[in-house]
């Protein structure tokens, strides 16, 4: 996390959570030296200098507790999962990936994919840029569905064989999967269109091939159709949707030991990790 980001996100706690936190440290160390003083009361008469050092000690406490942390994690009531927030790359990370994609499932770098996308990333750091090379394995995970294709009419740029939104592949192999899924449907203008019902249905199509090929391993994923789906929604309330879809149905069915839901460096600022903290740890009660 940069200096900037670090920043950023300490100005997020807000006056109020650290001055909570400065009252508990401030009472519980009066407490403490209220009790010793009981047997050491000429010995802890430090005057003017001993109480603002209370109040500086209380204060650096508050401020510590409260610093910004780059990973939390809570473990769910049922089954024995852990959900687990992080900042960083989703590529830097062991475990299962999971990748967003469209309808069509376009592989094409530049203007229908951008290059700095998530989408983009995968190609280019798995593929070497090779868009042919992973066109060739989604066309063989996507021949049990032929059936479900549908003509992507007026669609000139690109894929043309649209499949229903929460269609989700599984790349790779048992060790490292891809999971592909699509949560948003490509205009033929190239721009990306999803909304809660297409993140919600993809989540659940998702967790079900999670549960069929990911053999309980480790799962990370980012926060999909944050950044070119026109979903409506922030990166908050999809954090949120997809932290919650989890849980949910974990409770049903177990999915896989740990879900790592990773926050770019750069969306800091429209991310509040001590919120997201807070509702996970109600979220996974």
């Amino acid at each position: 996390m940069s200096n900037e980001s670090y920043f950023k996100s300490f100005l997020k706690v807000g006056f109020k959570r650290i001055g909570v936190s400065f009252f508990q440290f401030y009472g519980l160390f009066k407490l403490l030296l209220s009790s010793i003083a009981l047997f050491f009361s000429e010995g802890l008469d430090f005057g003017w200098v001993g109480y603002f050092t209370l109040i500086g000690v209380s204060l650096f406490c508050a401020v510590v507790k409260r610093r910004p942390k780059r990973d939390f994690s809570r473990k769910l009531s049922s089954p024995d999962s852990v959900v687990e927030i992080k900042v960083g790359d989703i590529f830097d990370e062991e475990g299962h990936l999971v990748i967003g994609a469209n309808d069509v499932f376009d592989t094409e770098l530049g203007e229908i994919m951008k290059p700095s996308s998530v989408q983009g990333q995968f190609l280019i750091k798995f593929y070497n840029g090779e868009h042919e090379k992973l066109d060739a394995e989604i066309e063989e995970a996507l021949k049990p569905l032929n059936h479900l294709r549908e003509k992507a009419s007026g669609k000139v740029r690109g894929k043309t064989g649209r499949y229903p939104i929460g269609t989700t592949l599984a790349l790779g192999t048992e060790e490292k999967r891809y999971f592909l899924t699509a949560y948003g449907y490509m205009n033929n203008d190239m721009t990306v269109k999803s909304c809660s019902d297409y993140v919600q249905r993809s989540l659940s199509k998702l967790w079900k091939e999670i549960r069929l090929k990911g053999h309980g391993r480790n799962v990370v994923i980012p926060i999909i159709a944050s950044d070119l789906a026109r979903t409506g929604l922030p990166r908050m309330s999809l954090a949120k949707l997809i932290i919650d879809a989890f849980v949910i149905a974990s409770k049903e069915e177990f999915i896989t030991n740990k879900l790592t839901l990773m926050i770019y460096p750069k969306d800091l600022e429209y991310v509040n990790l001590y919120q997201l903290e807070d509702f996970l740890q109600s979220a996974c009660f």
